[in-house]
């Protein structure tokens, strides 16, 4: 029952993304709401960067509750990406399709470092948040440099 149950979930997403890539307006959307996700988590990604580097003051509760919400709005965009969405103001290049492995890769290489943030941010120590932040901004460029276009 669980498999047939699986089987009818993933065969409605699927339908649900062909029909939506199919439809212009509704790949636009999924386009902008795509980019809005990314810019939502960029917004919050800043001001955690300018605590590590020094140019705003530390204030464990409220970077704990920063990185808190970068990590739950890190799984926003993925499922965002659904074929024939590089539209409109999208940077994703091609091979976010042609290369759905390496795509993923990143995907899971991205979330891993925001949920290792998270975690080292409950800590405290500013060393190793340091530390964690560098790795997911590297993860960041990674995904950039492979799957992201320069700006039209």
């Amino acid at each position: 029952m669980k498999l047939l149950s699986s089987t009818l979930l993933c065969a409605a997403l699927a339908c649900s993304a062909v029909s939506h890539a199919a439809d212009p307006a509704a790949t636009a959307a999924t386009a902008e709401a795509r980019v809005q996700a990314f810019k939502k988590m960029l917004r919050t990604f800043e001001p955690l960067g300018l605590v590590v580097r020094d140019r705003e003051p530390y204030r464990k509760e409220a970077f704990a509750e920063q990185a808190k919400t970068l990590q739950t709005l890190a799984r926003d965009p993925w499922p965002l990406f659904v074929p024939g969405s590089a539209v409109g103001k999208s940077r994703a290049k091609p091979e976010v399709w042609s290369q759905p492995d390496a795509f993923k890769k990143e995907q899971q290489g991205m979330i891993a470092a925001v949920d290792a943030l998270a975690s080292s941010a409950q800590t405290g120590d500013m060393k190793d948040i340091r530390a964690k932040y560098a790795t997911l901004a590297n993860t960041c460029k990674s995904c950039h440099d492979s799957f992201r276009s320069a700006p039209r």
